[in-house]
């Protein structure tokens, strides 16, 4: 453990969890990375990694990184006392885990800028802006014609799982892949997944879930040596029919901003901007 500007780093353990509790009751200084996985289960697993910063024995600070991922990780969890020094205090977490981080050869972080501190701190623990993350909807009527694919479009089951992990690996880059273990949470819960097939082999997935007024579309990926073949749209036809059958008709979506094909293929589907917007930031370690 280290000592600097009077705070002591250590490594976080399970008998720490009430500590945690304490500290977000307390502040309103906290941050928790969209993924599949509530904290608490997360803080309890093995594969947590996070440090916390200790002044005269009471908890001031913590943040942790997710399970790296083909050398990347993202900013998992952080939260701040109200009245410490953030800055300094962060800093040194950071740094702390960057050194974890680069033992482990991971070589670059991403941080999703939730709220507006996370926002205000990331180009203090050096973090570049790179682009927004945008949510798109749609509120029902009338779809496009079924697209004319190669792809037969069925429903997913746990048997699909390496193969559909096996599509994300290759359709998107670092850090925005998910591991195995993600996608199985993400199957358990989702309300939809339908695989794409073509010649018997899958090339394409989707994972929805359900919320209160609507559906979320979580995940659309298909292997880039079918992409401008109308797999993505024979998947997303397929879905809005079905959600639409469950009188389903509001639906959401987030891709980046500089995904000009997926953006073209949702706004050709009825999608529009709606105004939520995360920023992305990111890190060289």
């Amino acid at each position: 453990m280290s000592l600097v500007f009077a705070a002591t780093v250590t490594p976080y353990h399970r008998r720490h969890l009430q500590a945690i509790h304490d500290l977000l009751f307390r502040t309103e200084l906290a941050h928790t990375h969209l993924d599949w996985f509530e904290t608490d289960a997360w803080l309890e697993s093995a594969e947590s990694q996070v440090q916390l910063a200790w002044q005269r024995g009471r908890l001031v600070g913590a943040l942790g990184v997710s399970r790296p991922l083909n050398a990347s990780t993202w900013i998992r969890f952080a939260a701040v006392l109200p009245g410490a020094d953030s800055v300094q205090i962060l800093r040194l977490l950071w740094s702390t885990l960057m050194a974890d981080l680069r033992e482990a050869q991971v070589t670059m972080a991403g941080l999703l800028g939730i709220n507006d501190w996370t926002r205000r701190y990331a180009s203090d623990l050096g973090f570049r802006y790179q682009e927004h993350i945008v949510t798109l909807e749609r509120r029902g009527g009338d779809l496009p014609p079924p697209p004319v694919s190669p792809a037969l479009v069925r429903v997913g089951d746990l048997r699909d799982l390496p193969d559909i992990v096996r599509v994300d690996g290759t359709a998107f880059e670092p850090p925005w892949q998910l591991s195995g273990e993600e996608m199985r949470q993400a199957f358990r819960m989702a309300a939809s997944c339908t695989v794409a097939l073509v010649d018997d082999a899958i090339v394409g997935y989707q994972i929805s879930t359900l919320y209160f007024d609507g559906a979320h579309l979580a995940r659309l990926a298909v292997v880039p040596a079918m992409q401008g073949r109308k797999v993505g749209a024979a998947i997303l036809h397929d879905l809005l029919n079905r959600f639409a059958r469950r009188s389903i008709h509001l639906m959401s979506v987030n891709t980046q901003s500089s995904n000009t094909r997926s953006r073209d293929l949702y706004t050709r589907f009825g999608f529009q901007t709606n105004g939520y917007d995360l920023p992305y930031y990111r890190a060289d370690i």
